[in-house]
């Protein structure tokens, strides 16, 4: 199987980046105007301090009723994600984000943020090699239920 680091496959030339102060209301904007599924919340350092999904949207803002221009991303977002590191196998991110469920993956070169992985940019070609090895595991998780 090819190693084919994750950089490679990121379709977004920059991220999509918001501050824990911006609204839930810019951030669903901000999704719209680039045409994804989360903003990735940074600091004013440019690091990573959390992310913002649809899920959260209707989840922790919408389903609890919360003001969308008035509650900032902080009160919100996942904190602390879990990245991948730009040089790693694009078959760790496939792995992990079906481990965690996540449809978002921050990719760190280094310190710095350059990208998020989606389901979208996953070549079919590269899941199709794990596709045994996920079944596998998806058996293994229904039995310890």
């Amino acid at each position: 199987m090819p190693q084919r680091p994750v950089r490679e496959i990121l379709s977004r030339p920059e991220p999509v980046t918001a501050t824990p102060e911006t609204t839930v209301r810019r951030a669903a904007e901000l999704m719209t105007e680039h045409a994804c599924g989360s903003v990735v919340v940074v600091d004013a350092a440019g690091r990573v301090v959390g992310i913002f999904t649809e899920r959260d949207l209707t989840r922790r803002v919408v389903a609890a009723g919360l003001d969308p221009d008035t509650t900032p991303l902080s009160a919100v977002m996942t904190p602390e994600p879990d990245t991948i590191a730009a040089d790693a196998p694009v078959a760790d991110a496939i792995r992990h984000m079906d481990e965690c469920g996540y449809k978002h993956l921050p990719v760190l070169d280094g310190e710095r943020l350059i990208g998020v992985v989606a389901p979208e940019d996953i070549p079919f070609a590269e899941i199709a090699q794990l596709a045994d090895e996920l079944v596998s595991r998806h058996r293994l998780a229904e039995r310890m239920w």
